[in-house]
C-alpha cells in the first residue's frame, strides 16, 4: 500500500510539474468545444485533483475565490435551467477554461519569472489574435481614409468553427483592446531601463509589436472600440499626471465634457452618436447606430427575460435563441442572430441569474479595488505597470454595448487571467511593490530605478 501511495504521488508530481502543458493542450478543444469532445471539461478540475495528489494547494487564496465559486455554482445551475446543452456548451466550456487558467497564472505568479511568462503568453496570444484579425477579418469600409487600405486587405481568407464567414471586425477590436493598454504599459515603464544593446533591441521588438496590434485595431474601424481606447488612454494619463498637472487637466477635460453636452442639445443624441459610430455609413446594419433603438429594444427584452428567469437564469448562450419565440422584436428580424444582449451585466444576469450578476459585479469591484491599493503605493515611475493591467477594463466597459455578431467562448478566459495578473501578490513585486511581513501588507521598493 505504501509502494502504491508514493508511485501515485511520484506520478501526480510529474504530472503538476507540466500542468501548463496540459492546460495548453486541452484549450482547443475548450475554446471549439462539441458534444463529442465535451469530456475536456474534465481536464481543469483532473489537474486541480492532481495537484492536490501532489501535494500542492490546487486553489490557491485570492481575494476572487468567494464570487469564482459563486460563478461555478450558478454555472452548473444553469445546466438545469437551459433548454439545451448544446446550446449552452460554448460559454460553459469557456467558463471552465478560465478557471483553469487563472489558478494556473496565480501558481505561476508566486515567482517572478513565471509571472513575466504569463504575461509574454498573454501578449504573444493577443499577438496572434492581431494576426489571425488581419487574416480573417470581414472587411467592412467605414472609415473615409482608411477605404483604400482596406480595399487592398484579402477578406476572410482563415475561417474559425462559428465563423466561417470571416472574424467579425468588432469582435477583433474588442479582443485587442484587452492586450493593446499593456502593452503601452510596458513599453513607458521598461524605458527607462534600457542599459545595454540587448535591453534596447527588445524594447525596438516591443514596439514593434505594439504597432502591429494598434494597426490591426485602427483597421478594424470600430468606432465603440476607438471611443473605448480614448476614454482608456485619458484615465490612464489623467491618473498617472502628477497631482498639479492633473488639476489642470481635469479642468480641461470639464470644458470638453461641457461643450459635448451643448453640440447634444443641439443637435441631438442621436445624430451624433450616428455620426461617431458610423450609423449612416456602415454596410453591415449590424454595425450601425441605425440601430441604437434595435439596441434599445435588445435590452428592454433582456430584461423581460430577466424577470422571468431571476434566479436560474435561462442558460448560457440561449437569449439569442429564445428571444425569437418568446420575447420577439419588432425592430430586428426573426432571422437575424443578435448574439447576445449586447450588455455585459444584463448578459451574466440572463446567463446565470442574479447571483451570477452579484458574482460578476464582485469580480469588477474587488480587481479596481486592488489596483487602487496597489497603485496608492507604487512608485510613480511603475503607475502605469499597475494602471496598465486594470485600464483595459475600461475599454471593454465602452465595448461591451457594442454589437457582435458570435459569442466568442474565450472571453471569460480573458477576465480571468488579467484578475490573475493583478490578483497575485509575487506579480505585484516584480510590477510595482513588494510584501512587507508575513501580514500581507504591501510597501514601496526602497530604490526606483
Amino acid at each position: 500500500m505504501l509502494n502504491l501511495q508514493t508511485a501515485v504521488r511520484r506520478a501526480a508530481v510529474f504530472l503538476d510539474r507540466w500542468h501548463w502543458a496540459l492546460l495548453a493542450l486541452a484549450a482547443p478543444f475548450l475554446l471549439f468545444p462539441s458534444p463529442s469532445r465535451s469530456l475536456a471539461l474534465l481536464v481543469v478540475p483532473g489537474l486541480w485533483l492532481v495537484a492536490w495528489l501532489a501535494g500542492r494547494e490546487p486553489l490557491p487564496r485570492t481575494p476572487f475565490n468567494g464570487a469564482l465559486l459563486l460563478l461555478g455554482l450558478m454555472v452548473l445551475v444553469s445546466l438545469y435551467a437551459t433548454y439545451d446543452i448544446a446550446v449552452s456548451l460554448p460559454k460553459v466550456a469557456g467558463m471552465v477554461l478560465g478557471l483553469g487558467v487563472f489558478y494556473a497564472v496565480v501558481c505561476a505568479g508566486q515567482r517572478p519569472r513565471g509571472w513575466w511568462l504569463c504575461g509574454l503568453v498573454f501578449v504573444t496570444a493577443g499577438v496572434g489574435v492581431a494576426g489571425l484579425g488581419l487574416l480573417g477579418i470581414r472587411w467592412i469600409a467605414k472609415v473615409g481614409f482608411l477605404s483604400p487600405i482596406v480595399s487592398r486587405l484579402p477578406s476572410a481568407l482563415v475561417s474559425l468553427p462559428g465563423a466561417s464567414e470571416g472574424l467579425h471586425p468588432n469582435e477583433v477590436a474588442g479582443a485587442l483592446l484587452w492586450v493593446i493598454p499593456v502593452l503601452v504599459s510596458f513599453l513607458r515603464v521598461s524605458f527607462t531601463q534600457l542599459r545595454n544593446r540587448l535591453a534596447v533591441l527588445g524594447w525596438c521588438l516591443a514596439v514593434a509589436v505594439t504597432l502591429f496590434v494598434t494597426g490591426v485595431f485602427v483597421l478594424t474601424q470600430s468606432r465603440g472600440g476607438y471611443i473605448g481606447f480614448v476614454l482608456a488612454g485619458l484615465a490612464l494619463i489623467l491618473i498617472a499626471l502628477p497631482p498639479r498637472v492633473r488639476r489642470f487637466s481635469l479642468g480641461g477635460l470639464a470644458i470638453l465634457v461641457i461643450v459635448a453636452v451643448i453640440v447634444v442639445s443641439r443637435y441631438g443624441a442621436d445624430p451624433v452618436l450616428r455620426e461617431l459610430l458610423g450609423g449612416a455609413r456602415a454596410s453591415d446594419p449590424a454595425l450601425s447606430l441605425d440601430t441604437l433603438e434595435g439596441r434599445v429594444e435588445v435590452w428592454s427584452r433582456a430584461i423581460y427575460a430577466i424577470q422571468d428567469f431571476l434566479f436560474t437564469g435561462m442558460g448560457m448562450n440561449t437569449f439569442r435563441r429564445i428571444v425569437p419565440v418568446l420575447y420577439p422584436l419588432f425592430l430586428v428580424g426573426p432571422d437575424f442572430d443578435i448574439a447576445h444582449a449586447h450588455n455585459e451585466f444584463l448578459q451574466a444576469a440572463l446567463d446565470l441569474g442574479l447571483p451570477g450578476l452579484i458574482a460578476f459585479l464582485a469580480l469588477y469591484i474587488g480587481a479596481f479595488w486592488m489596483l487602487f491599493k496597489i497603485w496608492q503605493l507604487a512608485p510613480r515611475s511603475k503607475v502605469l505597470a499597475v494602471l496598465g493591467i486594470g485600464s483595459r477594463r475600461r475599454p471593454v466597459r465602452s465595448h461591451a454595448l457594442r454589437p457582435h455578431r458570435r459569442c466568442c467562448p474565450g472571453r471569460q478566459a480573458r477576465h480571468l487571467v488579467l484578475d490573475a495578473a493583478g490578483t497575485d501578490r509575487r506579480a505585484v513585486r516584480a510590477g510595482a511593490v513588494e510584501p512587507a511581513g508575513n501580514r500581507g501588507r504591501y510597501r514601496p521598493r526602497l530604490t526606483d530605478n
